[in-house]
């Protein structure tokens, strides 16, 4: 399903260090030739055949599944919720929960990864309710970025070269908008995307691009505006509002809006911008939100021990000394070494961790008893 994750010998670029690959003796590409063959040398290249699951070790308390209508007359939403219930019960194990996510979608709460991913290749079930069954992306899989990679390969080529520590299943490079005397075309950049099979970035943040290591950095998405109603959270292609103009906000598109862009009005915060902008502070916000969601993704266990997040314990020494130097707790501490060293000379019990722990808990135990 994914891709191999086998290391493999290469030879470096004999050109420096930015001739990664280039088709010649250095990597073998003629098993991608008909993969370019039959689409764009730019396209995002995705491993065929592959569908999302969830993983057995996922540590998850619950696992989603979401389940659309088939046929787009038929919204899932509207048929009666009491049946649905039960077929959906009727035909999967497991089932925890049953969540409304719109018209159109339901999400189905399982407690088990492999009682989720059964649902998912229940082909009977969803073809003879004429559902379609899908899992959110973030939940299988993660998606790192990579800088500097040569413009002259194509994502089929990249994808042939690379290998690491966790299955690769999608490789796409980021495309820049040129317009060239009125005329919008596409070139492509020197960074990549590489999407794993796999809730997390490999530990060694990295991959391995013809025996170059190239650093995997964490992908923070775009935010999601839809172009027809300009609210946030979906896409065009799947909203069924009113059309506004990004410009005026009235039901047209900007393409027919009589007004100068330079007086447009916001339809999020009112400002002189059109409300597609990103100097939007409404916009600046929702990016910001998705920077903290994939820091809190990609946070590594190392992180958890930073000094900074912890408050400082500057009394605590001082606390420590007050309360050992006490009469009390010397008196108890000599009286208990004291035993120790008896014990010990008499051959009665062998001094160990457990036994000064006992003999300690002993000793407190009768001097509380007699108070």
């Amino acid at each position: 399903m994914g891709r191999n994750s086998k290391k493999r010998k290469k030879k470096n670029g004999e050109n420096g260090d930015m001739d990664v690959v280039s088709g010649d003796e250095s990597t073998d590409f003629s098993s991608v030739k008909s993969l370019e063959m039959e689409s764009d040398k730019y396209a995002i290249f995705k491993v065929p055949n592959y569908s999302r699951t969830y993983p057995e070790n996922g540590g998850n308390f619950e696992y989603i599944v979401f389940l659309e209508s088939s046929v787009s007359e038929q919204p899932i939403g509207n048929r009666d919720m009491m049946s649905l219930s039960n077929c959906i019960k009727r035909y999967n194990k497991g089932v925890k929960q049953l969540l409304r996510i719109n018209k159109y979608k339901i999400g189905v709460i399982f407690e088990r990864p492999g009682q989720a991913n059964a649902a998912l290749a229940n082909k009977n079930f969803l073809e003879q309710y004429k559902f379609i069954a899908s899992i959110p992306a973030a939940a299988s899989e993660v998606t790192g970025v990579i800088l500097h990679v040569p413009t002259n390969l194509s994502n089929a080529q990249i994808y042939s070269a690379i290998s690491s520590s966790k299955n690769i299943v999608c490789v796409r490079r980021f495309m820049r908008k040129v317009n060239n005397d009125g005329r919008i075309t596409e070139e492509p950049t020197k960074t990549v995307s590489i999407t794993f099979s796999c809730p997390v970035l490999p530990a060694t943040d990295s991959v391995d691009l013809n025996s170059w290591r190239f650093e995997l950095r964490p992908y923070i998405p775009p935010v999601k505006q839809c172009l027809r109603c300009l609210r946030y959270g979906h896409i065009a292609k799947f909203c069924k509002n009113e059309l506004r103009c990004s410009i005026c906000q009235d039901n047209h598109k900007f393409t027919e809006c009589q007004i100068d862009p330079k007086s447009a009005k916001c339809v999020h915060c009112s400002g002189n911008h059109i409300s597609i902008s990103t100097t939007c502070p409404v916009k600046q916000q929702k990016i910001n939100e998705n920077k903290i969601e994939v820091e809190k993704k990609t946070q590594k266990f190392t992180d958890l021990f930073n000094s900074t997040k912890f408050p400082k314990l500057n009394s605590r020494p001082d606390n420590i000394s007050s309360i050992i130097s006490s009469d009390t707790v010397m008196n108890l501490l000599i009286e208990a070494v004291v035993k120790i060293i008896s014990l010990n000379k008499g051959n009665e019990k062998p001094i160990c961790n457990q036994s000064i722990k006992d003999i300690l808990l002993e000793t407190i135990t009768k001097k509380r008893a007699s108070k």
